[in-house]
């Protein structure tokens, strides 16, 4: 008696496994490798754009140092640059908040008054919150006050445990008055350190004689697959006052300087 094998299309289908597998390989490596080369076209086109970015924020410290800083003249600057990238810049006068980070002994300096005179704020700081962290660092806050008619008040201070933080400095009527605020890290270095104001009434307000600068580059001009890049820059209006001038010295003889 003769038996027939029912196995006569096995080779086919396993051969169309194969090849199916081959393909699903195949297209899965070309994805991987299309996205690669598109992450490093991006990359590319990212480092031209913060390039562009970069220097349109050089263009806004330069006419910084050149004139007063002029928050709505920088936030009118924009140019398209030879190499297809461009850069719009965005400038702000005040800040929300202040951080910093200081060594030991290293002082920060805030300024609150307008740096173009000795007018009234339009929103009047009443009190400063401070808050940082550091075990072992104390924070020595002091601060100058004068009238908008010019006249200098005596100096005051405070010196707070790091345990204390936040901790609020409470100030005189800045309708009145205009500070010059220096923090100075002792003991050991600060670090976290956010300085916040507020009004009379307890309400967070702005602070002022700050220049805040954001520059935004873009490459390549006109492409729906541009990359855009951001360089943010805070600075005081103001050259900070050189901690030399806390210290006095005292001699029994005349002082020269010697050229």
């Amino acid at each position: 008696m003769i038996k027939y094998s029912s196995q006569s299309g096995t080779a086919l289908l396993l051969a169309m496994l194969i090849m199916a597998s081959i393909v699903t390989a195949s297209a899965a490596t070309s994805r991987l490798v299309i996205n690669e080369v598109l992450q490093s076209v991006q990359l590319d086109r990212s480092i031209v754009a913060f390039y562009a970015a970069e220097a349109g924020v050089e263009r806004a410290l330069y006419q910084a140092r050149k004139d007063d800083f002029d928050a709505n003249a920088v936030s009118q600057l924009s140019a398209d640059l030879p190499n297809n990238s461009s850069y719009q810049l965005v400038a702000k006068d005040t800040e929300d908040a202040l951080y910093a980070s200081l060594a030991q002994d290293d002082s920060y300096q805030v300024d609150l008054f307008d740096s173009n005179g000795l007018s009234a704020l339009d929103n009047p700081i009443r009190s400063l919150i401070v808050s940082w962290t550091g075990p072992g660092s104390w924070l020595e806050i002091k601060w100058t006050a004068w009238t908008t008619g010019g006249v200098i008040d005596n100096p005051q201070s405070v010196y707070i445990s790091q345990v204390s933080s936040p901790y609020t400095v409470q100030l005189n009527d800045s309708s009145v008055y205009l500070y010059r605020v220096r923090v100075i890290a002792r003991n050991a270095p600060a670090t976290n350190i956010k300085i916040t104001a507020y009004d009379s009434l307890g309400v967070q307000v702005l602070i002022p004689g700050r220049a805040s600068i954001k520059g935004l580059g873009k490459y390549p001009i006109g492409s729906a697959q541009a990359s855009t890049q951001a360089i943010l820059v805070t600075m005081p209006q103001q050259s900070p006052v050189s901690g030399l001038y806390d210290y006095v010295l005292y001699s029994e003889e005349d002082i020269k300087k010697e050229n």
